[in-house]
């Protein structure tokens, strides 16, 4: 929700640095307290998902240390490499949504 939403305005602000961070920082806090930190440790540190794993962190630590434009892309890599796989399951249920479908 709130990290993707921060994360969109700063893209749509030109890299604005501010916002990229907080959304990084929603989303990093984000996942661990949705699923839990046991199961978030096992999906990110798979060594199928190391490349992936590491783009996304890299990004991340680049947004950081100021250069969002390097960071936003490394990150768009890693994460279409993680959940990559999950998009045909949502594309798949929002058909069956009666507004969406």
């Amino acid at each position: 929700g709130g990290g993707a939403v921060l994360t969109m305005l700063g893209v749509a602000l030109f890299f604005e640095k501010n916002l990229l961070r907080f959304g990084n920082l929603m989303f990093l806090s984000g996942v661990p307290l949705i699923i839990g930190p046991g199961r978030t440790a096992g999906f990110f540190l798979q060594p199928k998902k190391a490349r992936a794993t590491s783009c996304l962190g890299l990004g991340v630590a680049l947004v950081f240390l100021g250069r969002p434009m390097l960071g936003m892309a490394l990150e768009a890599f890693g994460f279409l490499n993680l959940f990559g796989n999950l998009f045909p399951i949502v594309f798949m249920m929002a058909k069956r949504v009666p507004v969406v479908g």
